[in-house]
């Protein structure tokens, strides 16, 4: 039998304040960081490997609250084409942010699979979104566009290529960088 030592102190986990301060807990912070950015940019890139490049389509008809609305028409400044769904889980974090960009810079929205134009118009009162809106409910200019996951973000600029292309959630902000780097 061994003898205890009443007196000796039971080893305790290292605090936060002294794991805050060790080199190594940062270390693996980081290289945890570094991992997850990996994974999620990989993820992105495989979600937009049909998103097509160049030239961008043609994109032009009646939006569901009866305008004429073509891509090409303003060549003045780039415009966001905006490839979403009422259904979509990730469309309901981007649409707001659209919906800010809509403010200041030109937006076509294309939304796929999501009803009639009644329907959509519904959607749009609903969340009090501004944005033209022309119905893909046949998945017709998605495909044409290489739009297979939602939400998918083109940046068209002045002289009607794509610039930049993006699907998943984003920022207002970043929507807006892009837009201003597609002027030059």
């Amino acid at each position: 039998m061994t003898p205890t030592n009443p007196t000796a102190k039971p080893s305790h986990p290292q605090g936060w304040r002294q794991k805050l301060r060790s080199p190594q807990f940062w270390l693996k912070q980081c290289r945890d960081l570094a991992i997850m950015a990996l994974v999620l940019y990989g993820v992105s890139l495989y979600l937009q490997r049909d998103m097509i490049t160049g030239q961008a389509p043609a994109l032009s008809g009646i939006t569901i609250d009866g305008s004429q609305l073509a891509l090409n028409a303003a060549k003045t400044e780039p415009t966001l084409v905006y490839f979403w769904g009422t259904w979509c889980p990730v469309c309901r974090v981007t649409s707001p942010m659209v919906e800010t960009v809509a403010q200041d810079h030109r937006v076509i929205s294309v939304a796929a699979a999501s009803g009639s134009d009644s329907d959509i118009q519904t959607y749009m009162n609903e969340h009090q979104y501004h944005f033209p809106v022309f119905n893909d409910d046949s998945g017709e200019q998605s495909a044409n566009w290489g739009a297979i996951a939602f939400p998918a973000i083109y940046i068209i600029d002045t002289q009607g290529n794509i610039r930049y292309v993006t699907s998943g959630a984003t920022s207002s902000w970043g929507m807006k960088f892009r837009l201003w780097l597609a002027q030059f």
